[in-house]
């Protein structure tokens, strides 16, 4: 049993750090305990308003989710933090979803303890149609905040040879795609833009797809024929983001120059090199952790300061057998980095690292609450520092970063 509840342990955290945002500090709880959902909260969930589907975008194995339910976006919190859930991980020690119907409301519950009351994101408007290939658009894109994500390689070829990255699950479902037609998502891009203030930023990824001589160029072909496409629906650079390999600068300045892309982010996943080449060694046979760095400087000069990111999947540099053996080892490496791509013009973020058992690393214990809310709060207080705001990525545009959510408790008179 443990010693303290999951809301003691927040309400100590709250007066160690009374700055600190008690919803950011429920988000990071949740995402590091995890959420069921209960059948009354499914039940409800199964709704027009709220039902996602049953397609994992990313093709993740969830083995816990029941057959023939749909699953929700992210879970709402009362200042519109956006909580992402694995559903269907088969959590230690979760919170739990339930549907009060007294309330008529979802409740966030630690046992018999009532936390919150909370609400999910509602379903976009281009869930349920198809393409005129018949393809279903949430297949082709979903949805992060206000951000719509589109997937154009549905596969990693970084798995080959046992290469893929030590903390990813992503594809291990099954159901890989391969890549994602051009048309399909056009059309999805279309039809999900009719929807009035859902979507304030386009997001384009994949899985890695190394083929091609030279390496990479099929991909870096396949991304620009699909932004270009996009790019025709505008009259101007939109909020967009090409999240990527680090690829070379001249490869970078023909993106950037047949599209209208705005922001491109290679994530280095770990920045201390020994443990980039042990959880990323396909990163590692493919680029290489120095030349990774140097390329994503080199961006800079391509996309302009403030419009390259970089993230750290935060929590794996602990995990073991390799990670650091202290939080103080982990936290200092971390700020580091983000001091260093931050004075040259790069915003250097967190992601939670969300333990998957499909994934090399396996289901492991996460570092303690308290490493992610200093975690969170140096990164911003660096990057602040050096005037960097991270508008293609804070909580309207992804809500996956909770160093970048804090920059709505900023004071911008000085």
């Amino acid at each position: 049993m443990p010693t303290r509840t999951k809301l003691e342990e927040m309400e100590e955290a709250l007066v160690r750090y009374p700055d600190f945002s008690p919803y950011i500090l429920l988000k990071l709880s949740m995402v590091r305990y995890g959420a069921v959902l209960t059948d009354a909260a499914l039940d409800q969930l199964q709704s027009p308003l709220y039902s996602f589907g049953s397609l994992e975008p990313f093709g993740i194995d969830f083995e816990g989710r029941p057959a023939g339910r749909s699953m929700p976006g992210a879970i709402l919190l009362r200042d519109a933090t956006n909580v992402y859930i694995n559903y269907g991980e088969t959590y230690d020690d979760p919170y739990v979803v339930d549907w009060d119907s007294d309330r008529n409301a979802f409740v966030l519950k630690e046992g018999d303890t009532l936390i919150d009351l909370v609400d999910f994101v509602p379903r976009p408007a281009f869930f349920g149609k198809k393409t005129s290939k018949g393809t279903p658009m949430e297949a082709v894109a979903d949805v992060r905040a206000q951000k719509l994500i589109l997937t154009a390689f549905q596969r990693c070829r970084l798995w080959e040879g046992g290469n893929q990255c030590g903390f990813c699950a992503f594809f291990t479902g099954g159901h890989s795609l391969g890549g994602g037609g051009c048309g399909d998502i056009c059309e999805t891009v279309k039809e999900a833009l009719k929807e009035p203030g859902r979507f304030s930023e386009i997001y384009l990824s994949g899985g890695t797809d190394f083929s091609g001589d030279p390496p990479f160029s099929n991909e870096i072909d396949r991304y620009i024929r699909i932004f270009s496409a996009i790019s025709s629906m505008f009259s101007r650079r939109f909020s967009s983001q090409l999240m990527a390999p680090a690829y070379k600068k001249a490869d970078l300045e023909r993106i950037y120059r047949e599209t209208l892309i705005d922001s491109y982010c290679p994530n280095i996943e770990i920045w201390d090199k020994r443990l980039f080449q042990i959880l990323c060694p396909g990163k590692e046979k493919w680029i290489g952790h120095d030349e990774w760095v140097k390329r994503t400087l080199e961006a800079v000069e391509v996309f302009g300061k403030g419009k390259v990111f970089t993230q750290v999947v935060a929590g794996a540099e602990l995990a073991a057998p390799h990670g650091f053996s202290s939080v103080e080892e982990a936290l200092e490496s971390n700020f580091e980095a983000c001091d260093f791509y931050a004075k040259n013009g790069v915003i250097y973020l967190s992601t939670i690292w969300r333990p998957h058992r499909a994934a090399r690393l396996g289901f492991q214990p996460m570092p303690p609450l308290e490493y992610y809310i200093r975690l969170s709060k140096g990164l911003h207080e660096i990057r602040r520092q050096y005037g960097l705001y991270t508008t293609n990525d804070n909580y309207k545009h992804c809500g996956n970063h909770p160093d970048s959510e804090l920059e709505r408790l900023d004071s911008y008179d000085d």
